[in-house]
C-alpha cells in the first residue's frame, strides 16, 4: 500500500483514441538507432485502445508494466516513428502475457509484467536487448539515468509519434511505502515522464559502463505532468530478477533459449 502523502495516483498509458497515463516532458527527441531495446505497445482492451513503452529483454520476450496488460498486445520493435512504416519496425503480436501475481491494481504494487513474443525478433542495429540490473546492483540517489517513450509531452495532449527522451536523477525521499521495490526518479524543473510512457525502462550505466534496465515507469502521485513537485515511480527491476529468471525459465525451452543470450547473465 502507498504511504498516506500520496494523495493522487496516475497510471501511465497512452490511450489512442484519448488519455489515460504518461509522457516525456521537457525532454528531446532521441536520435534513431540509438534505443534499439524499446518496444512500442499497442494494446486492445475491448473495444478501446491504449498504448505503453517496454524493453525488449530476449529475441521473443518483453519487459514492461502490469498495468498495461490488455485482451491482446502487439508489439512494434526497431520504431523511431511510430506512425510510419519505417524498414527498421519488426511488429509482432504477443503470444502470452505473464504479469506479477501480485499486481495490485489499486496501488500499483509489483507492476511488472512479461510479454512472450509468438516469434523471435530479429536481431538489426535498430533491435537489440538490454541488460537488467543484477539482484545486488544498487543505483545510489543523485544517479543520472534516463527514460524515454511516445508518450504525451503536454498533460491531456497528444502523443508524440517520435521516440523522446529524458534524463532524470534517482530520488532519495519521494514518500513511496515499498522502497524495497520501487524506486523514485525526476529530471530537473518539470522534466519526467507522462500519459503514455508506461511500462519503458529507467536506463541507467551498470557494470561496464553498459546501459542497464534499473527500472519499469509504473506511476506518479499528480495527474498533470507538468508539475514540478510530480514524483515519478519506478518497478525496481534488481527486486524482481528472480521473479523474472523463473518465469523466463518456465516461458522459454532449451532451444528458444539457446537463440538468444539471456539478459540475466551477463
Amino acid at each position: 500500500m502507498l504511504g498516506m502523502g500520496w494523495a493522487v495516483i496516475t497510471v501511465v498509458c497512452l490511450g489512442l483514441a484519448g488519455v489515460s497515463g504518461d509522457k516525456i516532458i521537457d525532454g528531446r527527441e532521441a536520435l534513431p538507432k540509438s534505443r534499439p531495446y524499446m518496444a512500442f505497445l499497442e494494446i486492445s482492451i475491448g473495444i478501446h485502445k491504449s498504448a505503453c513503452g517496454g524493453a525488449l529483454i530476449l529475441p521473443n520476450v518483453v519487459l514492461t508494466a502490469a498495468h498495461c496488460k490488455g485482451r491482446n498486445i502487439t508489439v512494434i520493435l526497431g520504431a523511431h516513428n511510430r506512425t510510419t512504416n519505417e524498414k527498421s519496425q519488426q511488429v509482432i503480436p504477443v503470444q502470452e502475457m505473464i504479469p506479477h501475481e501480485e499486481f495490485d491494481e489499486t496501488f500499483l504494487d509489483n507492476d511488472i509484467m512479461l510479454l512472450k513474443l509468438q516469434s523471435h525478433a530479429t536481431i538489426t542495429d535498430e533491435v537489440k536487448t538490454i541488460r537488467l540490473a543484477g539482484r545486488e546492483e544498487h543505483f545510489q540517489p543523485g544517479t543520472t539515468c534516463s527514460v524515454a517513450g511516445w508518450g504525451l509531452t503536454v498533460t491531456d495532449g497528444a502523443g508524440s509519434d517520435v521516440l523522446r527522451e529524458v534524463d532524470v536523477s534517482l530520488q532519495r525521499h519521494c514518500n513511496i511505502a515499498n522502497p524495497a521495490l520501487q524506486i523514485c526518479a525526476r529530471g530537473t524543473g518539470r522534466k519526467g515522464t507522462c500519459n503514455g510512457d508506461s511500462g519503458g525502462p529507467l536506463v541507467c550505466r551498470g557494470r561496464n559502463n553498459i546501459p542497464t534496465a534499473a527500472g519499469i515507469v509504473s506511476f506518479s502521485n499528480t495527474r498533470k505532468c507538468e508539475d514540478r513537485h510530480r514524483s515519478n515511480v519506478y518497478a525496481k527491476v534488481s527486486a524482481y530478477r528472480e521473479w523474472i529468471k523463473s518465469k523466463i525459465d518456465i516461458l522459454l525451452d532449451d532451444s528458444s533459449r539457446g537463440r538468444g543470450r539471456s539478459p540475466l547473465l551477463y
